[in-house]
């Protein structure tokens, strides 16, 4: 009867602790599927990891055992389940397993001191001292795992780079070789003052390794920081520069049109006169500038007339469609946040109509319903973009200055309480915008 009970509770120890690690590595890396931690298969990897250690506890006692099979599982589940790169997917495997081993470590030479007994004592045999440091010991975890995993939530939009990662990974195995000698150490008749010396070693190990995960993650944050900075200033003196060339752009656009009715007159007058090599030669002159101008957009935001027909003729010298459907008030939404967001969509858009020989196309429009405002941009592609890219990755070299755009359209969004989404449907990428109109912007018109 008490052998039974003492193998359920190794059962139920050995699930626990597989809770626990499978719930880690879902709450650090995500389901890439935007599942539950049941439907992502948590509750799955911890049954297997339960089954296969209580088998191989059946017939093997060996410590690094246990470490292998235990990563692996994770492992494979992180790779099959959930979302983030291979390397942190190994490092957050490996750290959710390795630091069991060395917490059970410690707990074992804390109480084979404080009971005067051996640590294979406390590991083997069925008594009082084993039951109460297996309790500590889950407690201890427990504890330890919702204190590295605040610090790696809190941080992790910060995403560490492999050199970082690399650089934990390697603290954390020489910390698990130097604990599993000191254990080995341990489970030898040591004298008292020596055990103590080696729990003190062990417990400055855990200290090491939760010191450097989040000297590394802070480290990484500042990075984060000073590159975000730089992208933000970058930004700005883009978009100054940018309102200004649109500005003069949109000036060009509104001579000309004034000017139509004086080239009007003037083929009137030659065909009158019956020169209709020259009117035919006049029309043929300026035909050019009527055709890259005939979707002109005027609202009642100058910025937004200025960055969309700027970028509409872009897009028709590139012999690009464009359509554009747009409502006429912008209250509510910055004059900045209008450019950034418009022009990156149009950016973006441009882009990928440009990697296409035919078919090429934009629908762009905004529409309004009482306070909400509606952007959505539609562009031709010729194949699957998020297949390969999900994340819409930058692909070019400088990621310093490029690759920010899906990341700004979803701050602006934030920034109004609204949402950002993209996705592709019957051959068009398209990206839906939803802003809340804010009682602190007003549109405002060039001076």
């Amino acid at each position: 009867m008490i052998d039974t009970l003492w193998q359920l509770l190794e059962v139920v120890v050995n699930f626990y602790q597989g809770i626990i690690i499978s719930d880690y590595v879902y709450s650090i890396l995500g389901d890439r599927k935007k599942r539950s931690f049941f439907k992502s298969g948590g509750i799955v990897c911890a049954f297997i990891l339960t089954i296969t250690i209580s088998i191989i506890n059946y017939f093997i006692n060996f410590e690094g055992v246990y470490l292998c099979v235990y990563i692996g599982i994770v492992f494979v589940y992180s790779l099959i389940c959930l979302d983030g790169k291979i390397l942190k997917k190994f490092f957050v495997s490996s750290f959710s397993v390795i630091f069991i081993s060395i917490i059970t470590s410690l707990v074992a030479n804390f109480f084979a001191l404080l009971f005067n007994k051996s640590v294979n004592n406390i590991f083997l045999h069925q008594s009082l001292e084993r039951f109460i440091s297996i309790v500590v010991c889950q407690l201890i975890i427990l504890y330890v795992y919702k204190l590295t995993l605040g610090i790696f939530k809190k941080e992790n939009k910060n995403d560490l780079s492999s050199r970082e990662w690399i650089l934990i990974l390697s603290v954390l195995f020489i910390s698990v070789v130097i604990a599993g000698f000191l254990t080995l150490t341990s489970t030898q008749n040591v004298p008292s003052n020596t055990r103590l010396v080696i729990v003190i070693c062990i417990a400055g190990i855990v200290l090491i390794n939760i010191v450097t995960v989040y000297l590394v993650i802070d480290l990484s944050k500042k990075n984060s920081v000073i590159k975000e900075n730089e992208m933000l200033r970058m930004q700005q003196v883009y978009q100054s520069n940018y309102i200004k060339n649109a500005k003069a752009q949109y000036e060009i656009i509104r001579k000309m049109r004034h000017d139509i009715k004086n080239n009007y007159i003037v083929i009137g007058s030659l065909i009158k006169s019956g020169n209709i090599d020259k009117a035919a030669k006049y029309i043929n002159d300026n035909i050019h500038n009527f055709t890259l101008f005939a979707n002109v957009i005027n609202t009642n935001n100058d910025v937004v007339n200025a960055v969309i027909n700027y970028k509409s003729a872009i897009a028709q010298e590139l012999e690009i469609e464009v359509s554009i459907i747009t409502v006429l008030d912008f209250d509510g939404i910055s004059d900045i946040d209008l450019c950034s967001l418009i022009s990156n969509l149009f950016d973006n858009a441009i882009e990928a109509c440009k990697k296409m020989d035919s078919n090429k196309h934009i629908d762009f429009s905004i529409k309004k319903d009482e306070s909400v405002y509606y952007f959505s941009m539609k562009n031709t592609i010729g194949h699957s973009v998020l297949e390969g890219n999900p994340e819409l990755n930058t692909t070019k070299k400088d990621k310093i200055i490029h690759g920010f755009g899906t990341k700004i359209i979803n701050d602006i969004a934030k920034k109004y309480n609204g949402a950002f989404d993209y996705y592709e449907e019957n051959g068009y990428f398209i990206c839906s915008i939803i802003l809340k109109k804010n009682k602190l912007f007003t549109n405002s018109r060039f001076d």
